[in-house]
């Protein structure tokens, strides 16, 4: 509420006012007794303005007790609240047409420093990830990449994302390209599903689980060819062997 009355009182910084720091609590009284109160003369605010002086507090005590703060009030904070909402008042009888109308809420959002408008081109910033549409396309996709439907349809859309990362993504296809003629798909052995384009993408990662697997047949030659070598070795020590138990 500090917040929406300095608003209201057309304070220059009323974003980060802090009255809990001391010496920002004593320059917000002043703005308020010079700005908008004026319950002094000029020349009386000499004892308010040493705000850095130990002075500060016996004028201050005297404003309150001038101001007619009420004693109940507990805390500093609460007494400034009181004098804000007092200098509010005072704003409000000397412009009645200006204020009428006119909530906490209106000024909050009048202060509230706008953020500029982007027009993205990206189509996923225009999708509503909560609507029935989206839950029912995701379900359609992971259904048809046989990915488990999970409650969460994030989670599920995560695991779509996984999947093509690292199976149908650009990247993930280079890696298994042959250097040599492309093979044509359509000569591939086919799964047998209805769906053409499901079709497709099987024999795709069919192909790419077959190349996977030469892949890991190669590896496990040349580790066979290292094993060979090694035991082959003439500077092999026999000693360390032994035959029998």
């Amino acid at each position: 509420m500090f917040k929406a009355k300095l608003c209201a009182l057309d304070h220059p910084t009323p974003e980060v006012v802090n009255c809990d720091d001391p010496k920002q609590f004593r320059s917000t009284l002043l703005w308020l007794e010079d700005q908008k109160i004026r319950h002094y003369k000029i020349d009386d605010r000499a004892e308010l303005r040493k705000t850095d002086a130990p002075e500060w507090e016996a004028a201050y005590a005297k404003y309150k007790q001038d101001l007619k703060v009420p004693v109940s009030l507990k805390s500093p904070l609460e007494e400034l609240g009181w004098i804000m909402g007092y200098a509010v008042r005072l704003e409000y009888f000397d412009n009645v047409d200006k204020f009428k109308g006119v909530t906490a809420e209106h000024v909050l959002a009048e202060a509230k420093p706008q953020a500029p408008k982007i027009n993205s081109t990206n189509p996923f910033d225009k999708l509503d990830f909560t609507s029935k549409e989206f839950e029912a396309g995701v379900r359609t996709l992971a259904k048809r990449l046989q990915v488990p439907y999970h409650p969460d349809t994030m989670m599920t859309l995560k695991a779509v994302a996984r999947l093509v990362q690292a199976n149908l993504s650009n990247e993930a296809l280079k890696e298994h390209l042959l250097e040599n003629t492309p093979f044509p798909l359509e000569k591939t052995s086919g799964v047998g599903y209805t769906d053409s384009d499901l079709e497709q993408a099987a024999r795709i990662l069919r192909l790419l689980q077959i190349q996977s697997v030469r892949q890991l047949q190669t590896a496990i030659n040349e580790t066979i060819v290292v094993v060979q070598n090694l035991t082959a070795d003439p500077r092999t020590d026999t000693k360390l062997g032994k035959v029998g138990r």
